[in-house]
């Protein structure tokens, strides 16, 4: 089955992360079914454990915001980490902005990335 742009983009994404929290330290296990609620889990030398959902930084056409995303229920209840790749400069952003600060969720990711 062909693989559309967006699952591309995803694996994209989470190649990238996975590189970056390894040079950070971290030993990173891969999420390797298509689906689930993470991506991958990290783990530090102190036994930390994290668990993170990689998206691909998404851009509303009409404007250049960047879309907002929150994670799902189960997410939530797991305490799962979202964590964004910008594809076009590798770069890897682990914090979000409060979006309470930013009306209808979204967020100027020029303004953000100050």
């Amino acid at each position: 089955m062909p693989r559309n742009s967006k699952h591309i983009k995803g694996d994209q994404a989470e190649l990238i992360a996975q590189e970056y929290f390894i040079k950070k330290g971290y030993s990173v296990f891969k999420n390797i079914s298509a689906q689930g609620p993470v991506d991958m889990v990290i783990l530090d030398n102190d036994g930390y454990t994290l668990l993170i959902d990689v998206k691909a930084i998404s851009l509303r056409s009409k404007n250049g915001w960047k879309v907002n995303r929150v994670p799902s229920k189960e997410q939530d209840l797991l305490g799962v980490h979202l964590c964004y790749v910008n594809l076009d400069t590798r770069e890897v952003l682990d914090k979000m902005p409060n979006k309470q600060k930013h009306k209808n969720n979204i967020v100027d990711i020029r303004e953000w990335k100050k």
